[in-house]
């Protein structure tokens, strides 16, 4: 369902209103914006973290999002902590700024993920130099010619002979020892043979 675009512009009435803080809950004709934020017929949302914000488009903060969907802070956002003044007094003072709860607070998640995305994007957007020993290296015309493929064919069958020839040793290895092995049983069976006799 699409908003509700007969609004007037927000008068200045409506700005020094106080913030009524509203915790999430569905309404009627409520629906999923493009931006994955639930929105209220009146144009009043709530964001991803189930955080509210009135039909102005601003948290208790003062805070918005941009057009292109970026949370800017309001006034008293500490850049360092990814907090508000008013949030720092629920971390206690054993809680050290790189510790795990100011870590995941979704603002400064947020603030996290952006300066990523900013690295991403300067990275990617650096002109590629092409090398110069690229081009003198090209091998896509590279060919042998026909002793390039005689010596390589000599060095496969040596390999190949080399493998032969031991295999070859070893079996004539273990056919001795069998024999050996053989003639061994056959004397023991005449010396036994002669004893019983």
């Amino acid at each position: 369902m699409e908003p509700n675009n007969n609004q007037n512009e927000p008068i200045q009435e409506d700005i020094d209103k106080p913030f009524c803080e509203r915790p999430f809950e569905e309404v009627e004709d409520g629906y999923i914006d493009d931006r994955g934020f639930y929105t209220t017929p009146n144009g009043s949302f709530w964001d991803d973290e189930q955080t509210y914000f009135n039909h102005l488009g601003f948290d208790r903060h003062g805070g918005s999002y941009d057009k292109y969907g970026i949370y800017q802070p309001g006034p008293g956002y500490d850049e360092k902590l990814g907090l508000y003044n008013d949030q720092k007094e629920f971390f206690t003072e054993q809680k050290a700024i790189n510790e795990i709860d100011l870590g995941q607070h979704s603002i400064s998640k947020l603030r996290e993920q952006e300066k990523r995305d900013e690295k991403t994007i300067k990275y990617y957007e650096q002109p590629v130099e092409e090398s110069e020993e690229d081009e003198d290296e090209d091998k896509s015309n590279i060919t042998f010619d026909e002793e390039d493929i005689k010596e390589a064919y000599e060095d496969v069958m040596e390999l190949e002979n080399k493998s032969t020839a031991k295999n070859n040793m070893e079996n004539k290895t273990i056919k001795n020892i069998e024999n050996e092995n053989e003639n061994n049983n056959d004397n023991i069976n005449k010396i036994i043979c002669e004893n019983n006799a």
